[in-house]
């Protein structure tokens, strides 16, 4: 499983490449923010900080979803599920290096926000939090399409997860739109109402929240393992 994964880092090392340059200038964001505005208070410092959070997470999505499509051969299934245990190997080690990507840039975002916030000497303790949670929302997505992503192969896959990414935006612009916001409050009510949830409500939630997500990620594993095979027929030969 090792070498599979060496295998990966190698042949998506363009595309890693691109992700560390894309996080890079988020995370240089993050240290010209409090340099250049040492007045930014907490909220603010936590707005830029779930800013550069958010698109250095979506950056990261979309090169994991892609993780296999040098795969999608047919002459690769057919070695890879003659090997003792190749399904599972060649399965587990995808799932075994997005797990490491999204864990490694989560890591690295908390540690580039704590130093933001020395520089001002700001609190910014619900924001890593809100991080950590963004790190099991990435799992949680891929536990959810890369099933799909396997057994419709990429091109396929991806088309699915479009239409759902689609429904999912549609159905709440119509809501922001036309449905009872008022609920919510301002933007600072909401990230106040945030802090006391995570801080003080919601303990036994966040305990309980990356059990689960590890979970539906080897539930997830073991589907994928299973409708492996069946993928070929979408594979280029």
């Amino acid at each position: 499983m090792l070498g599979l994964i060496y295998k990966d880092l190698l042949t998506h090392r363009t595309q890693i490449t691109a992700i560390s340059i894309v996080m890079l200038f988020f995370l240089c964001w993050l240290i010209i923010a409090p340099v250049s505005s040492p007045d930014l208070n907490d909220l603010e410092l936590g707005l830029v900080i779930m800013l550069c959070s958010i698109c250095t997470m979506l950056s990261l999505g979309m090169f994991e979803s892609g993780i296999f499509h040098n795969d999608e051969l047919r002459k690769w299934q057919a070695y890879i599920s003659s090997a003792p245990d190749g399904i599972k190997k060649q399965i587990g080690s995808k799932y075994l290096f997005n797990a490491l990507m999204s864990c490694t840039v989560t890591l690295i975002l908390t540690i580039f926000s704590g130093a933001s916030a020395s520089i001002i000497d700001k609190d910014i303790t619900v924001f890593n939090i809100a991080v950590m949670q963004f790190l099991w929302l990435q799992l949680l997505i891929r536990s959810v399409e890369t099933p799909f992503i396997i057994r419709f192969g990429s091109r396929y896959g991806d088309t699915i997860r479009m239409i759902l990414v689609a429904v999912v935006t549609f159905s709440a612009i119509v809501y922001g739109l036309f449905g009872d916001i008022s609920i919510f409050g301002s933007l600072a009510d909401f990230f106040k109402w945030m802090g006391d949830f995570l801080k003080n409500d919601s303990a036994y939630v966040l305990r309980l929240i990356p059990v689960v997500t590890w979970i539906l990620y080897y539930l997830s594993y073991r589907i994928s393992c299973a409708v492996y095979l069946k993928g070929g027929d979408n594979y280029d030969k």
